[in-house]
């Protein structure tokens, strides 16, 4: 046998398979690299491609609003390839005007909002529900013994005459056929303040935060629900301009769909995770409080059926219109059809995209 042969042909083999070994692992790291880059690449062409628009609260952020920051946070609008910004409301800012302006694609605002201003020649159309119910009632210190409407002859009610809560305290008045020259009317703002210090026996409220307020501070408190006595106008609504309905609507369409699935979705979440979604973006409120608010939104504010969700009754519409009318809110019969566009939502409800 040869030796020094086989010795030769042994380190041409051990060469061989070094270099063959050298080559997987840097072609197979080269290929790692490149799949990791066009990660990275999908990544960021994803960012940019997602469209922004901006969304309007009705009022300052806490539970009430939850599902519209659960659908942020649980990733529906992203689902949606849309970069969603949540804009609070609150004294000042008005969602009508900033929609209007287009500085927000899409507000929250009640039924009658949406009536008034289109009276007013303002372009603005709903496009789908938010909450079933206006959530105004009327809060009294448990120690007054007024539990009733017809309790509030003889006493001093306070009143927002001009507001949505004017308009249904008037309507409530009305239905109990009560003598509004016989109760004690007494305009107010918004503080709670003028219940606690006895300015007022009767607060108007929204009765899904502002007992929980009262009880929190030491008060007792009973509500009235106007519900109860047959005054039933429409809630909160999603809307747009009429002109973004026409050019934007495969966006708002799948803003619908990310939002109506945060209301379906976050009424079977648990409630603290829900409101330490919402606390993301307000970390000042009180957890305890929240949790509450939320129940009580979810209770008495929220369509519970999946299949009912988004949609606006056309009934709720003319009801809510001549509350407004007959209680001064309007100054003529309103434009009931070109007020609501409910075609997004049953687009959505056929699709079978919120199952």
């Amino acid at each position: 046998m040869n030796i020094k042969h086989t010795r030769h042909s042994k380190l041409f083999n051990i060469h061989i398979t070094v270099l063959v070994v050298t080559s997987i692992m840097l072609f197979g790291t080269l290929g790692w690299s490149q799949d990791r880059s066009d990660e990275k690449i999908e990544q960021r062409q994803e960012q940019v491609s997602k469209e922004s628009l901006s969304f309007r609260l009705k009022w300052l952020v806490y539970s009430s609003f939850a599902p519209h920051f659960f659908a942020l946070e649980e990733g529906f609008f992203d689902q949606q390839n849309l970069k969603v910004e949540i804009q609070p409301g609150g004294p000042g800012l008005d969602p009508i005007k900033l929609v209007v302006t287009g500085l927000d694609l899409v507000g929250l605002a009640s039924y009658d909002q949406i009536l008034v201003a289109r009276e007013k020649g303002i372009p603005v159309v709903a496009i789908a529900e938010d909450t079933t119910k206006s959530g105004v009632g009327f809060m009294s210190l448990r120690a007054s013994g007024i539990k009733d409407p017809k309790d509030f002859v003889g006493r001093k009610v306070g009143v927002m005459l001009g507001t949505d809560k004017g308009t249904i305290y008037e309507a409530l008045m009305n239905k109990q056929n009560i003598d509004r020259s016989k109760v004690q009317e007494i305009p107010i703002g918004f503080n709670l303040e003028f219940l606690f210090n006895g300015t007022v026996e009767v607060f108007p409220a929204f009765i899904t935060n502002q007992p929980i307020i009262a009880r929190n501070k030491g008060f007792e408190v009973d509500i009235i629900d106007p519900y109860e006595y047959g005054v039933r106008p429409g809630g909160n609504v999603y809307f747009t301009s009429e002109i973004s309905l026409k050019e934007k609507r495969e966006t708002l369409k799948r803003f619908l769909i990310a939002e109506l699935r945060g209301i379906i979705q976050s009424q079977k979440m648990d409630d603290e995770k829900v409101v330490s979604l919402v606390m993301k973006h307000n970390p000042k409120l009180d957890k305890k409080s929240e949790i509450e608010i939320w129940k009580a939104t979810k209770r008495i504010l929220l369509q519970p059926d999946p299949e009912r969700v988004g949609i606006m009754d056309h009934e709720t519409w003319e009801r809510t219109g001549e509350m407004a009318r007959k209680y001064g809110l309007l100054k003529k019969d309103p434009d009931i059809g070109g007020s609501h566009d409910n075609s997004l939502v049953n687009e959505i409800h056929d699709s079978g995209a919120l199952r």
